[in-house]
Order: structure tokens, then C-alpha cells, then sequence
């Protein structure tokens, strides 16, 4: 086996094993009910586009999607496609290792130009009809931008990917402020039609990747680094996917012992009236807020359907997606109590009591009424507020 055929298999592998992940999340009744008309939705969307720019667009000005495509520049690394069996095997063929290593990068550096290529078509309409710019401006932008994200891609591949918490964020703030240097350079570079200083910012982005990347891509000596950077990036892509279902079952994640919570730390109570619904209550109100994933989701909820209301032009549409929201979120709720509450073996037992049912219902309906009140204002209170105010 030559070291092309290994790297299409190792591709092959990594696409099947993501497949298998998202089918275990996407059954074919969310695919009905979700997924096609999210996919419907949004072919409507850029199609009106094309022939209207969006409302929301006179809001968004020409800096502010520079900022915005600035935080797409993250989260993505040179893979591999190393696997840890490889120490025994393949590093006795240094030509086939390093083929497959090679190959790996390459294909890393295709992966990331077909995004840029998708994301300019994407906002191709906005930037052309509501900016009035180019398709070579266009074309120079995403340059810049898939140029930058090759260059951050590199910088994290020489980084230890295994620290966590602030020693993370801490070597983050050089990469985060010599990064931003660089796009905000970029940006005044495009403002001032500067050919030649755009041509030097992408070679320079390009170039620069490349020396990074040098050891890595001519040595088996980075062997450890590599299979930690692949790792790294399948398990965080499975932990996203995971965690788009509340029904899979979860290795629990490793946590520092505390001698108490930060939260509730002498687990004090927080309805004086004592009673079943009150207790299931505190139980799902303590359970719930002292792990952050359960926060985390519900403002991941409230946070994609407030922008998908947003960006949708037609009322029906942004009453449509409301709806839907309100269907997901109460299904959501639903699994999370189930989680915490309903099939736990202490209190799964209770789940046909007046006092289980009544807890349930208000958990519900305390959790709708903020995702109520901003659907309210994305559909009627901002174009309201619009109307009377042209600047705004």
C-alpha cells in the first residue's frame, strides 16, 4: 500500500466514523422535520438575497463583518491523519509515514480554500448588491482570510494542545493579538484598493504557514504532536456532536475534587415552603445550574433561533421559526428533566405524582417565557422600533 492509498483510507475512516456520529444524533424524523425544512429555508433565504438585500443588512456595517469573519479564523488544525498503532507499524517505513503526513497537509490546506470558496459564494449577494464591491474584491478578501486562517492553523500546530483553562488562554492572547494585527492590516489594505498590499499580506499568511508547518511536514520526529492534534480534533468534534442530543449517554467528563460546590455549597434550601413539586424543583433548579452543559445548551437555543429570526426577511418565516424553536426548546427541557429527574433511580419512581408533573410544567413554562419574549421582539418590537427610528 502506497502512502495516497493509506491516506484515502485513513480520509475514508474519519468520514464514516463522523457519519455514524450523526446518525446516532439525526434520525430520520428530525431529518423530516427539521432538518429539510432548515435546508428549504435558507435555499429561500439566499434567494432573496439575490434579489433584495435583507433588512438587517443596513445594520451591519462594512467594518463589523471584518470582525465577524475574524472569529471564523479559529478552531481548525493541519491534520495527519496519524493513529496511535502507527508508532509500531509505519514508523519502520519513514517514506510511507511521511507520504501520509504530507498528504494529510495538503489535503488541510484544499479543505480550508473549498471553505473560503463556499463562505464567498454564501455572502456573495450581500457583498456585491448591499456593498456594492466586486467579485475580485470578493475574491482578495477570502484570500486574506483563508491566507490568516492557514497562518493560525500552523502557529496552533507548534503549541501544547493538551493545556487547559487560563494557562490556555494565556498563550492564546499573543496568537489572538498578532492575529487580529494582521487582519486589521488586511482591512485597511482592501479599503484602500492596495493590490500589491493585499498580494503581500496572502503571500506572507501562505508563507509563513508553510516554515511552521516545515518540521512537520519533512519529519517523523513530531509524531506525538501530530497524533495529539488529530485526537484533539476528533474529539472535539464528537463532544460537539454528542451534545446536540440529550438522550445519548455520556462518559461523565473528569472534574477537580472540591470539598464543596460553588454553587448551593452548603446546599442550603431555596424555597422555604416545603413541598413535592418545591422539592423537584430545587433538585432540577441545583442539578441543572451546577453543570455548565445544561446552561450552556439552553442559551445555545435561545441564541440561534434569536439570530435565525433576525436574519429572516418575511414575517411568516420568522413566525415559522419561532414556532419551531418553541417545539425544540420544549423538547430539550423535556430530555434535560428526564436526565436529572425522571430517570434517576431515586426519583424515577415519582414521575406519575401530582407534585413530579407540576414541577415539570413549571420548569416548562419559567424556561419559555425568555425565549417567548425575544421571538416578541425579533418579530415585532425591532421592526416597530425601526420604523420610527431610520437610524437605528
Amino acid at each position: 500500500m502506497n502512502s495516497s492509498r493509506l491516506l484515502f483510507h485513513r480520509m475514508r475512516e474519519n468520514w464514516n466514523y463522523k457519519y455514524k456520529i450523526i446518525k446516532t444524533v439525526i434520525d430520520w424524523t428530525i431529518l423530516i422535520y427539521l432538518v429539510v425544512p432548515a435546508a428549504a429555508i435558507t435555499i429561500f433565504v439566499y434567494r432573496s438575497w439575490w434579489i433584495d438585500s435583507p433588512a438587517w443588512i443596513a445594520s451591519v456595517p462594512f467594518p463589523l463583518l471584518f470582525a465577524i469573519y475574524f472569529f471564523l479564523l479559529w478552531g481548525s488544525y493541519f491534520k495527519t491523519y496519524i493513529r496511535e498503532a502507527d508508532i509500531i507499524f509505519l514508523r519502520k517505513n519513514e517514506r510511507l509515514m511521511l507520504g501520509l503526513k504530507r498528504g494529510g497537509i495538503i489535503v488541510s490546506y484544499l479543505t480550508e480554500a473549498l471553505s473560503a470558496a463556499f463562505l464567498a459564494v454564501l455572502i456573495s449577494p450581500l457583498w456585491m448588491i448591499h456593498y456594492g464591491l466586486s467579485v475580485k474584491q470578493l475574491i482578495l478578501f477570502f484570500g486574506m482570510w483563508v491566507s490568516l486562517r492557514w497562518l493560525i492553523m500552523a502557529v496552533n500546530g507548534k503549541l501544547n494542545v493538551h493545556l487547559r483553562g487560563w494557562r490556555s488562554l494565556v498563550r492564546s492572547i499573543p496568537v489572538v493579538v498578532g492575529a487580529g494585527t494582521i487582519w486589521w492590516l488586511s482591512y485597511k489594505a482592501l479599503q484602500s484598493s492596495s493590490l500589491l498590499s493585499v498580494f503581500i499580506i496572502i503571500i506572507l499568511n501562505g508563507t509563513a504557514s508553510m516554515l511552521l508547518l516545515k518540521k512537520r511536514f519533512t519529519s517523523i520526529q513530531t509524531f506525538e504532536q501530530d497524533l495529539s492534534i488529530d485526537e484533539k480534533d476528533k474529539n472535539k468534534y464528537t463532544e460537539m456532536i454528542f451534545g446536540l442530543s440529550m438522550d445519548i449517554e455520556k462518559l461523565p467528563k473528569p472534574k477537580p475534587i472540591r470539598k464543596s460546590p460553588r454553587l448551593y455549597s452548603k446546599s442550603n434550601r431555596i424555597f422555604k415552603t416545603r413541598s413535592p413539586r418545591n422539592g423537584f424543583l430545587e433538585l432540577f433548579i441545583k442539578a441543572s445550574t451546577r453543570d455548565t452543559e445544561y446552561v450552556r445548551g439552553y442559551f445555545q437555543v435561545l441564541g440561534i433561533t434569536a439570530v435565525a429570526i433576525f436574519f429572516s426577511p418575511p414575517i411568516w418565516l420568522k413566525i415559522t421559526i419561532g414556532a419551531v424553536g418553541v417545539f425544540f426548546l420544549i423538547v430539550w427541557i423535556g430530555s434535560v428533566w428526564y436526565k436529572l429527574i425522571g430517570g434517576h433511580p431515586f426519583t424515577k419512581k415519582y414521575s406519575g405524582k401530582e407534585g413530579y408533573i407540576k414541577g415539570k410544567q413549571i420548569v416548562t413554562v419559567v424556561l419559555l417565557i425568555p425565549f417567548v419574549i425575544i421571538c416578541f421582539l425579533n418579530v415585532w418590537i425591532l421592526p416597530w422600533i425601526r420604523s420610527l427610528f431610520l437610524f437605528f
